[in-house]
């Protein structure tokens, strides 16, 4: 695709010759040599003020909704944010091959990213880029969707209502799958039966061709069940009648491995993924009966199963200092995954320590919510270490195994004088608190 194309697809006005170009960009940060630099127009932000970075740094060609004096090819359109939706929506049209969308409080980029794995042998998957599941993220996944791909695994996030349905009208996915619900988000969605609502806009299919995958283990099983017009719905959990049901699962922490059971068509199979954790069988069950649908061998799930390059601070385990064991979990945490975490420890052999930063977006209930999971983090470990406002403002037990900080580095001191070859250390917190810095700093 060239720009004049892309001008008549974005009703744009191309400035300038009609060139090629090797991709798209939205930052003038990160930007490779030949790309097209799109200028998005935020509340705080205006994409125009760095083209002239953009163009240093080799870009192409850029995307404007103004007149600028960069000396190279330019498109011209009245809003940048309609010209990637209209570009997204021109490629998933003419796509011919499977788009898959992805929803959930947790899991989705996991999940992403093992769907990603058992399909992609001839590299012939596209994906969502990182994280970005939004409403700027997933139209500009999809502005590189073609049809040299067999396969698409686009992931989608929401913070407020609606979102889902309005990414779901872009993505228009022949699959779509839930991953879980459970407390996130709450300063736009009040709780959890608001959560599962939104959500639950992904099983609106545009045709009635529509494969659906739920977890059987949610309380929302049956509401999901019976909204969609899927054409066939699938399930994935613990329960016995999931289509795709886990059992015996074991982590084995040395070796970063999970192991379980899956039973399926009849079936049974001994599993095992790359990455610790029950919630990773989970994810890897739903991927499973995803790429079995989509008619990928036996042999080759199997392989890439084991082989998952799954994103880094999702428990990923690190020798730390004199010869402990860390579990970086710091990329985000809310009540789900922190339960999810504090899970994976419980098998594990070894004086056991959690470093715990707040969970945001919690809503009124964040005090309470954060009371809870003390007392279940209690349960689960021999000494908690915590750090934030929240933590410091409600009433928790005065006892030996717990301890509150008031920075990172208080944290980091405390650990090297406590830490010893016995010890599992599980890291985690919100983004925004920042526990990576502890984790990065424990790292062998």
């Amino acid at each position: 695709m060239d720009l004049n194309q892309l001008a008549q697809i974005s009703k744009g006005r191309l400035i300038g010759e009609s060139i090629n170009f090797e991709g798209f960009s939205i930052d003038s940060r990160t930007i490779g040599p030949g790309e097209l630099y799109i200028s998005l127009l935020g509340k705080n932000f205006d994409g125009h003020e760095f083209l002239a970075e953009a163009k240093g740094k080799g870009a192409s060609a850029a995307v404007v909704s103004q007149s600028t004096q960069i000396d190279f090819p330019q498109i011209l359109v009245d809003d940048t944010f309609d010209f990637m939706r209209s570009v997204a929506a021109y490629n998933r049209n003419e796509f011919k091959g499977k788009v898959i969308g992805i929803t959930g409080t947790n899991g989705k980029t996991s999940t992403k990213q093992i769907i990603f794995s058992l399909l992609n042998k001839y590299n012939n998957c596209h994906r969502t880029l990182g994280n970005m599941n939004n409403q700027i993220g997933v139209p500009f996944s999809l502005l590189s969707l073609q049809n040299n791909y067999q396969y698409s695994v686009i992931e989608m996030g929401t913070s407020e209502p609606g979102e889902i349905e309005i990414l779901t009208r872009q993505v228009n996915p022949d699959i779509a799958a839930i991953t879980n619900v459970s407390i996130g988000h709450l300063e736009g969605l009040t709780d959890t039966d608001s959560i599962a609502l939104e959500k639950g806009n992904i099983l609106d299919f545009q045709t009635n061709n529509g494969i659906a995958f739920l977890p059987k283990d949610s309380n929302f099983y049956q509401l999901w069940k019976h909204r969609t017009n899927a054409k066939e719905v699938l399930s994935f959990g613990f329960d016995k009648e999931s289509d795709f049901r886990i059992k015996g699962i074991k982590s084995d922490l040395e070796n970063n491995l999970t192991s379980f059971n899956l039973y399926f068509d009849g079936s049974k199979e001994e599993l095992l993924i790359n990455g610790i954790g029950l919630h990773n069988a989970l994810n890897a069950a739903l991927s499973f009966g995803v790429a079995f649908h989509c008619g990928i061998g036996l042999s080759q799930i199997k392989e890439n199963l084991k082989a998952v390059d799954l994103p880094q601070r999702r428990l990923s385990v690190f020798k730390s200092i004199s010869d402990s064991i860390l579990i970086d979990d710091s990329y985000n945490s809310n009540p789900a995954s922190l339960k999810n975490a504090l899970d994976s420890l419980e098998e594990m052999k070894g004086k056991k320590i959690c470093v715990l930063g707040e969970m945001k977006e919690l809503g009124e209930g964040s005090a309470e919510i954060h009371k809870e999971m003390y007392h279940y983090a209690k349960d689960k470990t021999d000494k908690i270490l915590l750090l934030g406002d929240v933590w410091s403002s409600i009433d928790l037990d005065e006892t030996d195994s717990l301890i509150i900080f008031d920075n990172h580095d208080e944290i980091y001191d405390y650990l090297v004088s406590v830490l010893d070859h016995n010890t599992i250390l599980l890291v985690k917190g919100s983004r925004s608190t920042r526990m990576d810095l502890i984790a990065d700093k424990l790292k062998n």
